[in-house]
């Protein structure tokens, strides 16, 4: 599961001893640049890497461009036609009039960050803020005339294909939620979700084997007359693309760390023991299984492949494959994604993770929910150099993965923080943010506290959140978000949330140093305003009157919950000066409320109860409410806050010789100088190529 937001910290604040990475903004996208702040990021300690480390990561960095596209067929049947037809045109925009030229820009940018034409995260649909079709007609027109060559997924003419990507670019009506789970309606037909065939529905999906249905790897085709379930491997659904990366990721397995290892060799007819350098057994079988996985689609091997990966401890680590499932109405099939980061020191997550045991038993539900042995779980800090598909451009803060319970029972999970994700800020809308939204006597606090606050309440939900809590044993083997369904991630993201909350204020923390007994209360404080006023906010994102994100219905369930009427949880949403803010004034209070919340969704985890999860999100978390979305979308409009927060991540800059008459890799170099027009394009050349170094 991923942590959705990203911090914006205040310049030059160093936290727990590590420098800030450099940042830059680079650009803002959307009418008045409310849409995507495009933030530039650097990764450092790359060039303090082992040579053979440098080319590993090469090679996993060109792996994940190649898997990039796969979230554009994922996202919508058409998202990668729009993309392959903006592209052409914006290389040949030179002669076209200012307002065409910067119409096809800004809209190109917006469906590269979010892969597709619906925005990452609320799954809502955007189009075009300043072109029209007669525009694009005339763009394509001069296009052809300049020599431009359109290559389209199935072999059309231009000219046909702008007709039938014309309602999916420029109407809102047709198709406009990407993930719809609203109880009552089908979530298959009324999703526009890229993994289901136009007018297939759930009752056709419920009617295949249940082997098809509950597959983390599969596309659902309409084969005449019923569905069919179409697994996700070399020579099948996305076969190209996984070809290409399964490529790079033989490359990459040669060059895994090294390791001094003692083996009996016989040497004159006598055996005897000798040291030599071994490949790291571990890390190999994590590259290698991932490839049998992609040749084959057997399941069994990505589970091989994720135990190796989850005990990896190599320099570079890495993440490639279908995981989260997000982007699916019914939350079971994986959306692509990629990244390649350089590990850094997690002390602050290694005190967190031995204490995790400790933190099962404080918890605020039956007993038989507790589990009965945590080994302390895998916890790492890195800075990012790449993410692509579900994971990148727009970046979650943190990861915790795998998401399956049984594999999570047997085996834990890696829990991941992107420093330098994290850590990315914009000092002039963070001071703009801090002073719309917290109330004066609030911003003190925040500014003393709100970083702690916020690096903390990721540790918490990633590292003891996610990983807490068993089912029931009258489940036996069903996994609970099959029984949950499309419910689950809310849920999930709801319950890692509040056990980051209801936590902040154990002993234990301050016992582990995330922050002294003196600051501890204030630290607490911080966490509940900063996520309760972030969920407020989130209020404004809306633009149909239900929120649709996971984080986002957990978020509001917590903040609908402890402001209820009739309940005093020493939490309030008031009104003064004509805008709404959240008032904490009793912490130990809302952590009551919060532990109210934890009870409830852990029995619905635990029992599979999904009635009941559906009906606790439609009574707390879906609905906005009219009066905050209207003020938060005007002040928002204000300060000039954008929506959302995209990278430019650094390039992997390959250094090539030629040696015995073929091209070799002689050494590998980092820089961070790319606009997101140039990283995108880049993108484009190197998907499909298996050139060491592409032009």
């Amino acid at each position: 599961m991923k942590h959705r937001w990203v911090f914006l910290l205040a310049s030059g604040v160093a936290l727990l001893g590590q420098d800030l990475p450099q940042v830059r903004e680079l650009e803002r996208l959307g009418e008045g640049g409310r849409e995507v702040l495009v933030l530039g990021l650097d990764a450092q300690g790359f060039d303090k890497l082992r040579g053979h480390q440098r080319k590993f990561a090469y090679y996993l960095y060109r792996a994940a461009i190649a898997g990039n596209d796969i979230a554009y067929l994922q996202t919508h049947r058409y998202a990668l036609d729009i993309k392959e037809l903006f592209e052409v045109l914006y290389a040949h925009r030179e002669g076209l009039d200012a307002d065409t030229k910067a119409g096809i820009e800004d809209y190109l940018k917006q469906v590269w960050v979010n892969h597709g034409q619906y925005r990452h995260w609320t799954h809502s649909k955007f189009v075009p803020a300043k072109l029209d079709f007669a525009q694009l007609q005339k763009a394509v027109k001069a296009a052809k005339k300049g020599g431009a060559q359109f290559h389209f997924s199935k072999g059309e003419p231009v000219e046909r294909v702008l007709v039938r990507l014309k309602p999916h670019i420029f109407d809102l009506k047709v198709e406009p939620v990407l993930v719809n789970q609203a109880p009552g309606q089908d979530p298959i037909k009324t999703s526009a979700s890229g993994l289901y065939d136009p007018g297939l529905t759930l009752k056709e999906i419920q009617a295949l084997p249940q082997e098809a249905q509950t597959r983390l790897n599969v596309r659902f085709a309409r084969k005449g007359k019923r569905a069919v379930a179409e697994p996700f491997k070399i020579g099948g659904v996305y076969g190209e693309q996984l070809d290409c990366v399964a490529f790079w990721l033989r490359k990459a397995s040669q060059y895994v760390d090294n390791e001094m290892v003692e083996r009996e060799i016989e040497k004159g007819g006598v055996k005897v023991k000798k040291m030599r350098y071994e490949p790291v057994a571990i890390q190999k079988k994590a590259v290698d299984e991932l490839v049998a996985y992609y040749e084959t689609g057997d399941l069994a091997r990505f589970q091989e492949h994720c135990v190796a990966w989850v005990q990896t401890k190599g320099a570079v680590d890495f993440l490639n494959g279908f995981h989260e499932v997000y982007k699916d109405p019914r939350a079971v099939v994986g959306s692509f994604e990629a990244n390649v980061s350089l590990r850094q020191d997690s002390e602050p997550l290694d005190r967190l993770s031995q204490n995790a045991f400790y933190f099962e038993g404080k918890m605020p539900w039956k007993d038989a929910w507790k589990r009965a042995k945590v080994e302390p779980p895998v916890a790492i800090s890195v800075q990012a150099i790449v993410e692509t598909g579900d994971a990148g451009p727009i970046s979650p803060a943190a990861y915790n993965l795998p998401n399956a319970n049984d594999f999570r029972k047997l085996h834990g999970s890696k829990n991941v923080v992107l420093q330098n994700v994290m850590l990315a800020e914009s000092p002039e809308i963070r001071q703009k943010t801090l002073e719309a939204f917290y109330l004066p006597e609030d911003q003190e606090l925040i500014r003393k506290h709100g970083d702690q606050a916020r690096l903390w309440q990721v540790y918490l939900h990633e590292v003891i959140g996610h990983g807490s809590g068993q089912p029931d044993a009258s489940l036996g083997s069903e996994d609970p978000s099959v029984k949950l369904g499309g419910v689950y991630n809310a849920l999930e993201e709801c319950r890692a949330e509040a056990v980051a909350l209801y936590q902040a204020a154990d002993p234990k923390l301050a016992e582990i140093g995330a922050a002294t007994v003196a600051d501890q209360p204030g630290m607490t404080q911080a966490m509940y305003l900063q996520l309760l006023t972030r969920q407020l906010r989130a209020n404004g994102e809306a633009t149909d009157g239900v929120l649709r994100s996971a984080h986002r219905q957990g978020g509001q369930a917590i903040l609908n919950y402890l402001i209820q009427p009739g309940k005093d949880f020493g939490t309030s949403v008031i009104q003064r000066d004509g805008h709404f803010y959240v008032q904490v004034s009793d912490a130990q209070k809302a952590r009551i409320g919060v532990g109210e919340i934890l009870e409830k969704l852990q029995t619905f985890k635990s029992m599979g109860d999904r009635a009941g999860a559906e009906a606790f999100f439609e009574q707390f978390g879906s609905q906005v409410n009219p009066d905050w979305q209207k003020d938060a979308q005007a002040r928002i409009a204000a300060i000039g806050r954008p929506r959302e927060t995209a990278f430019v991540f650094p390039a992997l800059v390959p250094v090539v010789e030629e040696k015995d008459g073929r091209e070799v890799l002689k050494e590998v170099r980092l820089e961070s100088k790319e606009t997101l027009a140039e990283q995108m394009l880049r993108y484009r050349a190197w998907a499909r190529s298996r050139e060491l170094a592409p032009k």
